[in-house]
């Protein structure tokens, strides 16, 4: 994740917490669900969930999101609802099924923390120059 994400994310998660006055014990066990949400939803586990899989992130669902196929790229954003998958059109679960591997496919980055720190930022991130300084 990008750190930038990771600020503005936790921003729309942890201000809103503060400024409606919630006390510190609903804010820590706020931050211990989605915790451990957030692990439950990466596990390499094949638990079915039966129908709370369309009620909460389970980890068939967040699966999807990481199969490296391309036709799956851009679904299954939400970590905790599926439903904000749905309102934005992201939203992929076939039955049963589960993605065949997960990856980034063909997907190149450049190497080193100041180059992937800045990759983001390019108008356009897949015609970016990512040849190593040795390679120039």
């Amino acid at each position: 994740m990008h750190i930038v994400d990771i600020l503005i994310t936790r921003a729309f998660s942890y201000i809103p917490l503060y400024v409606l006055g919630f006390s510190m014990p609903v804010y820590y066990a706020y931050v211990s669900i989605v915790a451990l949400q957030a692990v439950a939803a990466h596990a390499n586990t094949r638990i079915g969930f039966g129908l709370l899989k369309y009620l909460v992130v389970t980890p068939q669902y967040h699966h999807w999101h990481h199969a490296d196929d391309p036709k799956y790229y851009n679904k299954n954003f939400a970590i905790h609802l599926p439903i904000i998958d749905r309102v934005f059109g992201t939203y992929y679960l076939p039955g049963h099924e589960w993605p065949k591997s997960m990856g980034l496919g063909n997907e190149q980055f450049p190497k080193g923390f100041v180059r992937q720190f800045l990759f983001p930022f390019f108008s356009d991130p897949q015609k970016a120059k990512l040849k190593e300084p040795s390679q120039r």
